[in-house]
């Protein structure tokens, strides 16, 4: 547990960290890391926008609270493979990142 907050400065960990924390399914505690979008940003540093405390899933209509989850700045989802053009932001685990110092 990292405790990210807005401006914070973060790394996404290599393919391999990532995937030594995922089950079978490809998750960590329930949430996919989708490789297609994700991986691109492996090595990457960036700034947290903010942490994701609870979300509403549309088609159930239900609330969910989450833990340890934030959005970086700049980062979409861009669709690929899915042909969708909603630009949402991708949900980071922190588990999938390692915080650093503020870049110079």
């Amino acid at each position: 547990v990292l405790s990210l907050e807005p401006g914070d400065w973060v790394e996404v960990r290599s393919e391999q960290e990532i995937r030594a924390g995922l089950d079978s399914r490809g998750k960590h505690r329930g949430m996919a890391f989708v490789p297609v979008e994700m991986l691109v940003h492996s090595g990457h540093r960036y700034r947290v926008l903010k942490r994701v405390e609870k979300i509403f899933l549309e088609e159930s209509r239900q609330n969910r609270k989450l833990k340890n989850t934030v959005l970086l700045e700049g980062v979409q989802c861009q669709g690929i493979g899915l042909e969708c053009d909603r630009s949402c932001y991708l949900f980071w685990r922190e588990a999938w990142l390692k915080r650093i110092d503020q870049p110079k």
